[in-house]
């Protein structure tokens, strides 16, 4: 595929190269060039390709507000002028542009850098392989260490992940756990508590450092060490590293290993059962998502709200399904809403049977989300299931959430260190 040869840079080296040796052609004359090699041929022909994805980009990014039939690119300062007359597709190397918009290569190339498509396949791969690879047992054993009342942290996906330990912790080690932003600890009492689990994905950023700044015991779940003063590091390997805005591996990674210590040694296989993709098929036009959940399924309800926050594919209001009984409800009658119902298949309660009942006759769709079970295992398979209704919701609005447009106003937040 063309795109592969952009990332690679495999199409634009021969170009480069062609280019010297001929200055100029065309895929219509050149093609029944005898004395050319394959590589050549193959190349010339793909030219109409590099042409459809360079319309595609500069629609995209409003160079143009219809289709045109020249682009100039620039690459490694040479800029070559691509265009089509009806006839056939051709490539010159020009030094005036024309007035034409040049496109810069590596602004081009980082539209195929980050893929949804590319991610979701890898999911299950990057998975297995970290399960492998990892030192589980020793993870495990820091894990079973965790004694008495504990942080748990977490910013963003790995807020996501956070919410998962706390109910992993909880169950596993049957201690008293909390859920935390990292500018919590400024405002609550940390004497209460005896440890603070810090999830992050590069394991030192500045949400790591807030979660540390006490003097309770420090263990840190991410996929790099920190060679901090006196930090139990939980380390996992993750080879395959993802280029993505919405970190769809940097979720699911922790939390499988995570789900690993809940179920105990030799039990991956269960792990990779829950794999699978979920298809959904809904027409996704609407005001806003309004989600149901609850504290028992509130790590898919938190990845639901960061997603379709982080990546703008849709308003979210969340409902705890009790408070929703107390007025919540007028919302639905006012705007064109679409549910997404969280529940437990095997702990279905009467309020779930009432409020799917209701439901249906005040929103355009209800979405109900099945887990396979009512404990972790349950939880772990909501995230999954939630995970692909994001992907269904994107792709519908033809939106990546590996690559997403996001505000500037990013460049200056990100990266924040000052006072909270």
């Amino acid at each position: 595929m063309i795109k592969d040869l952009i990332l690679n840079n495999n199409y634009m080296e021969w170009l480069n190269k062609f280019t010297e040796k001929y200055n100029s052609f065309d895929d219509v004359y050149f093609i029944h060039n005898n004395k050319l090699k394959d590589e050549d041929l193959i190349f010339i022909e793909r030219l109409k390709e590099l042409f459809v994805e360079l319309n595609k980009y500069a629609v995209k990014n409003n160079l143009i507000d219809k289709n045109i039939f020249n682009y100039v690119l620039n690459y490694k300062d040479k800029n070559y002028y691509i265009s089509f007359n009806g006839e056939c597709f051709s490539c010159d190397v020009v030094d005036n542009t024309k007035d034409i918009p040049i496109i810069d290569y590596k602004k081009f190339k980082k539209l195929y850098e980050k893929n949804m498509q590319d991610n979701f396949s890898k999911l299950d791969k990057r998975v297995y392989d970290t399960l492998k690879s990892t030192d589980l047992d020793k993870i495990n054993y820091n894990l079973n260490s965790i004694k008495g009342p504990t942080l748990v942290s977490g910013v963003g996906g790995s807020n996501v992940v956070s919410e998962f330990a706390s109910k992993v912790l909880t169950e596993k080690n049957k201690i008293i756990t909390r859920n935390t932003e990292p500018r919590d600890f400024k405002y609550i009492n940390t004497n209460l508590y005896k440890n603070v689990l810090a999830c992050s994905y590069s394991g030192n950023n500045y949400g790591v450092e807030l979660a540390f700044l006490n003097n309770l015991k420090h263990y840190l779940l991410a996929s790099k060490e920190n060679k901090g003063k006196d930090i139990i590091n939980l380390t996992y390997n993750n080879n395959d590293k993802e280029k993505s805005f919405i970190s769809l591996g940097a979720t699911l990674i922790p939390c499988s290993v995570l789900l690993n210590y809940y179920l105990g040694k030799n039990l991956n296989h269960n792990i990779l059962d829950l794999l699978e993709e979920y298809k959904y098929n809904f027409n996704t036009d609407c005001d806003a998502y309004e989600i149901f959940t609850g504290i028992d399924t509130s790590t898919a309800s938190n990845y639901l709200e960061s997603t379709m926050v982080e990546s703008g594919i849709g308003i979210l209001i969340i409902h705890d399904k009790y408070a929703y009984c107390h007025g919540r409800s007028t919302l639905s009658t006012k705007k064109n809403n679409i549910a997404i119902y969280l529940k437990h298949k095997l702990n279905t309660t009467e309020l779930d049977e009432l409020l799917l009942q209701e439901l249906p006759k005040y929103y355009k769709d209800v979405i109900v989300l099945d887990s396979c079970s009512s404990n972790i295992l349950g939880e772990y398979n909501l995230l999954i299931q939630s995970m692909y209704l994001t992907k269904y919701i994107a792709e519908q609005k033809e939106k990546d959430l590996s690559g997403v447009d996001y505000s500037p106003i990013v460049k200056k937040l990100y990266y924040f260190k000052g006072d909270l």
